[in-house]
């Protein structure tokens, strides 16, 4: 049986972490280790997951000497991971028990596979239901070579993904200039390369964030015109660079920063930024 190593980042997240632990302790595929990467939390955290490490071997606790963000944290899990696979958990989410033996099956019977992922179901702060990817999706478009798809938008939540280790070795872990979007860049790069499974259930209950693109526009637009101008050759290719630029400006416009995103995006594509 092949073993997952799941790495789950939190900053004092302690009312919740516990019910993210016991969906993973929970788990019917029982071959994993926890790595739990504390980002210099100044709550409980730690005094909570001592009780889990002390019951059960598999979970281990590494704690960030100071707060650096979730991508830093993330790539911290994946420099201790021991195993072959990695997954990632969200403090604030909870997995169903059946997940990862779910996602291991389609491993085993697609080596070619690369990453595979899940739905993920949440209610908006609204208090509306949301899925991700949406039901009505056609389930052939959402597996196999996804590079087309996610370069117009993504489709994977973070802790809905489980990735072989070699992929992350070849491609890079996620990049810590990013203060937003930083799964998505890392998920484009996987599949540029690798083909994508998906198990078409809602596996993980998510605490869907709802902030809008106004609360990190300076980070989301930085992060969005990163990616079109470091894919831009597939972009053109496949017919999506006007389309993507375009819902992209419509965006900045709502959000009042239309004149710097252009700016910016300029600068990047002739290699000014």
């Amino acid at each position: 049986m092949e073993q997952v190593s799941i790495i789950l980042p939190t900053y004092n997240r302690a009312h919740c972490i516990g019910t993210a632990v016991e969906s993973i302790i929970s788990q019917t595929y029982p071959a994993w280790e926890l790595l739990v990467v504390d980002d210099g939390s100044t709550d409980d955290t730690e005094e909570i997951i001592a009780g889990y490490t002390a019951a059960d071997e598999r979970v281990r606790y590494c704690r960030q000497p100071q707060n650096c963000g979730v991508s830093a944290a993330r790539n911290e899990g994946i420099r201790q991971a021991g195993y072959h696979y990695i997954a990632f958990q969200d403090s604030d989410d909870v997995w169903h028990p059946d997940k990862l033996e779910k996602q291991m099956r389609i491993f085993s019977e697609r080596p070619e596979t690369g990453l595979v992922y899940c739905a993920i179901r949440g209610t908006r702060r609204d208090g509306s239901p949301v899925r991700v990817p949406d039901a009505a999706m056609d389930r052939e478009l959402l597996q196999g070579n996804l590079y087309g798809l996610l370069l117009q938008g993504n489709v994977i939540d973070c802790p809905a993904a489980v990735i072989r280790r070699t992929c992350v070795e070849k491609c890079g872990g996620f990049d810590e200039t990013l203060t937003c979007l930083e799964d998505w860049e890392l998920f484009l790069r996987i599949a540029a390369e690798y083909e994508i499974g998906y198990v078409d259930e809602a596996l993980v209950d998510s605490d869907i964030h709802n902030e809008g693109v106004s609360s990190h526009a300076g980070g989301y637009f930085e992060a969005r015109c990163r990616m079109v101008a470091l894919h831009r050759k597939a972009l053109l290719e496949y017919g999506l660079f006007d389309g993507v630029v375009e819902r992209m400006f419509l965006t900045a416009k709502g959000a009042g920063v239309l004149e710097q995103v252009a700016k910016m995006l300029q600068s990047l594509l002739t290699g000014n930024f």
